[in-house]
């Protein structure tokens, strides 16, 4: 499996050195893709980069653009670009380049000349994946994985074990062609996509500003630091692995706690949760953010089972590590530790030192994060700054709101509902302390934004398209998705979780507490669709462990006499 990676990584054509000339004729030298996510004015734009030399090299390769492209020159000849418009301007699918080898075989400097309405512009010189090197790379990692799947995965018999690695390599293939194939994450390289990218390159080159420190730091230097190893190679595999690893954890958790009937049902909801493998596809923080969150209920449940103090101690570093990716799941780790306490009730001395590990967990990320600010930005930062902004827009009526220094955010829920009031306020909106006043004097003005501010909880689920993933070619099943997901998997997690509650298992009560605490921090701050996803783990557990139990008791009131299909359908439902 290593090796076909390898591979992948070695035929990569990997530009670089790419320099652009604007259209307002500024350079824009060591751009860190061939992507120029630079806002510019319209008009024509230059670019130029090189290939690495290469003793086995593609002979097929993929031109994709962003706006449009008119002609491409090469140190080794030049290239006869179409005429028509489609092939040329944003063409997402790419335009298809023959006889490579020659151009790839040693290093080449490329030319490329285009036109641009003024954002993201450029080209990505992408591998075409029917080419035979390519798919005789991806055949032996599919078999590699297949064959190391067999060996570690917990099953009853052979034939429950090959249908779990067929369906787990097929959530593998989803994931791999969205990101990949479909929409490669480069190409995602606008609003909150983009600001993490420029961000990343600006750290990179040692320039600091506090506006950096507005969304969480984590996926900003994660992203980084992986592209600073193999460029967007690399972090795009690393989105179809953490993609992936959801599926995988799932299927885990439900299978030993469920049974086998549950753990099918949980794998196939998981492997075509259209969701969270669309977010893949994309340069946000939600995909490794849902691995993060997942990981963590994992060990949660291992932990509460084996209780062990480094268990506990793993769990905070976990979660304190998520929340540099996102917030949203802030509220549990207070109420994580209350419940653990309760929990331990009659014997606080078993409790206090649970509660002390997480703590040691939680410090060994949040410390260095507070060190790492201090020195870079003068200050010491617990977390993001945007919480006091996000306060703002969820009890305020002003929606579209811009700072003192030009910064505007409005998020994409309220363009859905129609709310666009503007507001230009005399501070930036790292000043926590100011918007956080104003959020505080909204309420006082209108105490009813309390009621209403339950409305998030309802947007975490309905009223509002999945941004960005309305916006890519994976649109049309996200809308298959939502169908299901609101008239089938809904239904059957509601009936798992109040199936299940009699039982009185640790499971139930961790995944409610963290679905309780993401709705008071919706409730608290504003919400979107979005929100929600990273959790879906929760979820799919639910209605995987409401449909075996549904079936099962429908099963009863039919008993069969064939001992096989007795041995195929036991489960350990209620």
């Amino acid at each position: 499996m290593v090796l076909g990676l390898a591979w992948f990584f070695y035929l990569s054509p990997r530009p670089y050195n790419a320099n652009f000339i604007q259209p307002d004729l500024k350079l824009y030298n060591k751009a860190p893709s061939t992507l120029n996510h630079r806002g510019t004015q319209e008009g024509l734009y230059w670019l130029s980069f090189t290939t690495p030399g290469r003793i086995f090299a593609l002979d097929r390769l993929l031109l994709r653009t962003r706006n449009c492209v008119h002609s491409l020159t090469t140190t080794k000849g030049d290239w006869n670009i179409p005429t028509e418009l489609s092939k040329v301007c944003d063409n997402k699918k790419g335009l298809s380049l023959t006889k490579t080898a020659a151009f790839l075989s040693s290093e080449t400097q490329w030319h490329i000349a285009g036109s641009t309405r003024g954002d993201l512009h450029g080209v990505i010189l992408d591998k075409d994946w029917s080419e035979p090197k390519l798919v005789g790379g991806l055949i032996f990692f599919l078999l590699s994985l297949s064959v190391l799947l067999f060996a570690l995965i917990p099953a009853d018999d052979n034939s429950e074990r090959i249908a779990v690695v067929f369906a787990l390599c097929g959530a593998f293939v989803l994931r791999f062609w969205f990101v990949f194939i479909t929409y490669p994450p480069e190409f995602s390289l606008f609003s909150d996509m983009s600001a993490y990218f420029q961000r990343a390159w600006e750290i990179s080159r040692h320039s600091f500003n506090a506006n950096q420190l507005f969304q969480p730091i984590g996926f900003t230097l994660w992203s980084q630091w992986i592209r600073d190893l193999g460029a967007f190679e690399l972090f795009n595999w690393t989105q179809v692995f953490f993609s992936w690893g959801i599926v995988v954890l799932i299927y885990l958790m439900v299978r030993e706690r469920f049974g086998r009937l549950a753990g099918f049902i949980s794998l196939f909801f998981a492997a075509i949760h259209i969701p969270q493998a669309a977010m893949a596809s994309l340069h946000l923080a939600e995909n490794a953010y849902a691995f993060l969150i997942t990981l963590s209920l994992y060990f949660i449940l291992k932990t509460l089972k084996k209780e062990r103090w480094t268990g506990y101690f793993l769990i905070g570093a976990l979660l304190m590590t998520a929340f540099y990716f996102k917030g949203n799941h802030a509220f549990f780790l207070p109420a994580f530790s209350l419940w653990l306490l309760y929990r331990d009730r009659k014997n606080l001395l078993q409790g206090i030192p649970k509660v002390f590990a997480l703590g040691l967990g939680c410090m060994l990320i949040a410390i260095p994060h507070l060190v790492w600010t201090k020195a870079h930005y003068g200050k010491a930062y617990l977390g993001p700054t945007a919480g006091a902004l996000n306060f703002v827009e969820g009890k305020c009526p002003s929606k579209d709101n811009q700072d003192s220094q030009g910064s505007r955010w409005m998020s994409p829920l309220f363009t859905v509902t129609g709310e666009r009031t503007f507001k230009q306020w005399p501070r930036p909106f790292t000043d926590q302390k100011y918007f956080w006043n104003e959020g505080f004097k909204c309420i006082q003005e209108n105490p009813w934004v309390l009621a209403e501010s339950f409305r998030y909880v309802y947007y975490l689920f309905a009223g509002n398209m999945l941004w960005p993933v309305g916006e890519t070619p994976m649109r049309s099943l996200f809308l298959d998705w939502e169908e299901f997901f609101h008239f089938f998997l809904l239904p059957f997690t509601v009936i798992g979780a109040l199936a299940y509650t009699r039982k009185n298992d640790d499971y139930s009560k961790v995944a409610a507490l963290l679905m309780l605490t993401l709705f008071f921090t919706v409730w608290f701050f504003k919400s979107e669709n979005r929100f929600r996803v990273p959790f879906d783990a929760v979820l799919i557990i639910w209605s995987s462990a409401g449909l075996a139990w549904a079936f099962e008791n429908v099963r009863a009131l039919f008993p069969t006499r064939d001992p096989e299909m007795e041995e195929a359908y036991e489960g350990r439902g209620i």
